[in-house]
């Protein structure tokens, strides 16, 4: 819980702001005298109190997913598509609301004023590998389409992957022979992306069912945010070196997230 405060602190504090201009707002409306003046206000402020609304749904059913899951994401993936959520329609509407609405929100605010940004983007990739666990079930594995960074490649390497993974001679100068053989032994497609708008077009040109995605908390949550009708698993690399430079992810993670939702 301590480890979410910022996010917590940052979602009140936009709460309580649009509730106290929606009721300054609404005290307004009493004062003017003019008709049509107090029929406007009077329309902001229930537009604002709406906002209010669905800003609260989305915060209570991000904070409440946030509970649920104090946990590693390989712990979360042990939360089976047919327990507790997958059954309540209810708890997919808000999950929509939290991720479609409050979160883009959060998150803009975010980035505008640089707080925290990167736990903030942790948070919302959080939550939204939480919903796509509650919704998919299984996907063929014909269907699953894996994209990974480019940065994942070691910079000395001598044989630049361009265009496939096929192209990677598992030099183990970096994990991305590791994880050739382990989509290899698993049979789903991959793609090798340069950045987000290069990973949008993949997944695009592929048009598949569901995606696994590795990348930075920036691209990753841009395509999340992004990409519209497909569901996309966010998994982050690992930059010791700095961004975009000589990064690896968990090969064993990956591999569970693809045995988890690959039929």
């Amino acid at each position: 819980m301590e480890r979410n405060k910022n996010f917590y602190r940052l979602s009140i504090l936009i709460v309580i702001t649009i509730l106290v201009l929606a009721a300054a707002i609404l005290l307004a409306t009493n004062h003017i005298g003019v008709r049509y003046f107090r029929l406007f206000f009077n329309i902001i402020s229930i537009i604002l109190f709406l906002n209010v609304a669905i800003m609260l749904l989305g915060f209570l059913e991000v904070r409440n997913i946030l509970k649920q899951n104090e946990k590693s994401d390989d712990e979360m993936l042990q939360h089976t598509a047919n327990e507790t959520r997958n059954n309540n329609p209810k708890v997919s509407v808000l999950s929509r609301i939290a991720l479609r609405y409050f979160m883009p929100v959060i998150l803009s605010i975010s980035d505008l004023t640089n707080y925290y940004k990167d736990e903030i983007r942790r948070i919302y990739i959080k939550a939204n590998n939480q919903y796509v666990l509650s919704v998919v079930k299984k996907c063929a594995k014909d269907k699953i389409l894996i994209v990974l960074p480019h940065c994942l490649q070691n910079s000395k390497c001598s044989n630049r992957i361009r265009n496939a993974l096929d192209e990677c001679v598992q030099c183990q100068a970096c994990n991305l022979g590791d994880i050739k053989e382990k989509i290899s032994k698993h049979g789903v497609a991959v793609e090798i992306a340069t950045g987000g708008t290069s990973a949008r077009k993949v997944i695009r040109d592929v048009k598949p069912e569901f995606v696994i995605a590795v990348a930075c908390e920036r691209d990753l949550t841009s395509g999340l945010t992004d990409v519209k009708g497909i569901p996309v698993y966010g998994i982050l690399n690992k930059r010791p070196n700095g961004p975009c430079k000589d990064t690896f992810v968990d090969v064993d993670e990956l591999e569970r997230v693809i045995e988890h939702f690959a039929l």
